[in-house]
């Protein structure tokens, strides 16, 4: 299903969408294992994470090292860049939704909260505050400004 989102937005899939998309609970070992077996042939360490039942995500990882030379790391280039493009991916997808201000603003903030906590997202919404009763609101013009800004990170060719 995620997968399909990343694809369905112009995200190229890869290892480090892979790895990220595990560590942010986006993906499953299933999910994964069926992308191995639609992109094969699956080198060694692949064969391995198809096979894992247990100890799946160091699997993963030795197949990411296997096949890109390197493992995205939290914090790391490689990490940063696979984390814009799940949330740019997820706020391109979650704009096309008819939402309304304060659906949208508790999709935005789940998204934050879901794939990192990049402080350039804080201005994208206003938390809601229950106890003042203020429902939470999107601000659509910055999502938009921030989408735009960062238009073509990741998009497929």
């Amino acid at each position: 299903m995620w997968l399909s989102l990343l694809e369905r937005q112009g995200i190229a899939v890869g290892w480090d969408e892979l790895v990220t998309g595990y560590d942010f609970g986006l993906l499953t070992q299933a999910e994964i294992q069926d992308w191995l077996l639609a992109h094969g042939p699956l080198a060694p360490k692949a064969l391995a994470a198809l096979e894992a039942r247990e100890l799946f995500e160091a699997a993963l990882w030795e197949a990411s090292r296997e096949a890109t030379g390197k493992v995205p790391r939290p914090g790391g280039h490689r990490w940063g860049a696979a984390q814009d493009r799940w949330r740019l991916a997820l706020l391109r997808d979650v704009m096309e939704a008819p939402l309304t201000a304060e659906a949208l603003a508790v999709a935005v903030e789940t998204i934050y909260e879901k794939v990192g906590c990049p402080e350039d997202m804080l201005g994208l919404w206003t938390r809601g505050c229950p106890w003042e009763k203020r429902a939470p609101v999107a601000d659509r013009s910055a999502i938009e400004r921030f989408i735009q800004d960062r238009n073509g990170i990741g998009v497929a060719p």
